[in-house]
């Protein structure tokens, strides 16, 4: 397979990163994900391991370079080591990483590195074990934090938290001591995100107020992100080993910057977070050739990026997370 430059869409923002969603399923329903309304595809209706990798293999032949898996929860696939083995032994993938809620790492993070996964993002929104419970509906944040251990212990890096938070009080929820005391102590980032107004209706607490909070409470610098890129600003404590880190998609949007395409474990390309439409892939991935059929769909998928969200439809009334791919 030869390798390609990265392309370009319209407005000259190279594009290297496809996100591919392989289940919809998860264990935890959190409302800005998942809303309890929502329901899972039938397993028939799911992107097989066979159609990852070939979906995978057709963005690297076009030039992507970083693939991560979502969901839903990734881990509730039992072949995904097979998906990231295959995945990983593209020519001129540069990046392979996971997106989890953390509950299922820890019996998995030593195969899943063997395998050769990278990195791994571990959503999770507090420390504190009953409101971690009440934001997940049952999920177990000692699970969580063993998953963060083993996940370092593997050498997985950059090992990054995604701290979704929807208003002011739900930031003092979080209980953003403890998961502060995580970088002073671990090399693990920290991010604030603000909560994406999906069909779960969720608020949102803007990054200045996340920053604002932080900084009447530790003294912050600005640094450098972890390796693996992204649209985080990120802060370091004195003496931090990780960092903190803001995601700021409503506030102040980085689609000068956008860099992805989403494929849903239904099969749908999205060119935006916020598109109500999507190209359908499956026929591509189902063809005589499908890396090249998906290569071209890809390629079509750029074409139709927005220079923003805005041009495309408000921010609602989009597909839960959990569909479009966390």
């Amino acid at each position: 397979m030869s390798e390609s430059m990265p392309p370009t869409d319209g407005f000259g923002r190279r594009i290297d990163y496809l996100r591919i969603s392989v289940t919809e399923r998860c264990d935890l329903r959190c409302a800005y994900c998942y809303p309890r309304l929502c329901t899972d595809s039938s397993p028939q209706d799911v992107l097989s391991a066979e159609e990852v990798v070939a979906i995978g293999a057709g963005g690297v032949r076009l030039g992507l370079r970083r693939i991560r898996l979502t969901g839903g929860e990734p881990l509730l696939r039992p072949d995904l080591e097979g998906m990231i083995s295959r995945l990983r032994a593209l020519p001129g993938l540069q990046d392979l990483s996971l997106t989890t809620n953390g509950q299922k790492l820890a019996g998995r993070a030593a195969s899943l590195a063997s395998a050769g996964l990278m990195r791994v993002n571990v959503s999770l929104d507090s420390l504190d074990p009953e409101v971690y419970a009440a934001i997940t509906s049952g999920g177990e944040v000692g699970a969580v934090r063993r998953g963060l251990d083993a996940a370092l212990a593997a050498g997985l890096s950059p090992v990054k938290v995604n701290v979704v938070v929807s208003s002011p009080a739900g930031l003092a929820r979080a209980g953003v001591g403890a998961l502060v005391d995580l970088v002073e102590r671990e090399p693990i980032h920290v991010r604030f995100i603000e909560a994406m107004p999906t069909c779960s209706q969720a608020g949102y607490l803007p990054g200045e107020g996340v920053l604002d909070f932080l900084r009447h409470r530790y003294e912050l610098a600005r640094a450098l992100g972890p390796e693996g890129g992204g649209p985080a600003e990120y802060y370091r404590l004195n003496g931090s080993r990780g960092t903190v880190g803001l995601i700021t998609p409503i506030s102040q949007p980085f689609c000068d910057r956008c860099n992805r395409l989403r494929v849903s474990a239904r099969g749908e390309l999205r060119p935006c977070l916020f598109s109500k439409n999507a190209l359908d892939v499956l026929p591509a991935v189902r063809s005589g050739d499908p890396v090249g059929e998906v290569s071209s769909v890809l390629r079509q998928g750029i074409a139709a990026k927005p220079r923003r969200y805005g041009e495309i439809a408000e921010p609602s009334g989009i597909p839960a997370m959990h569909v479009i791919g966390g």
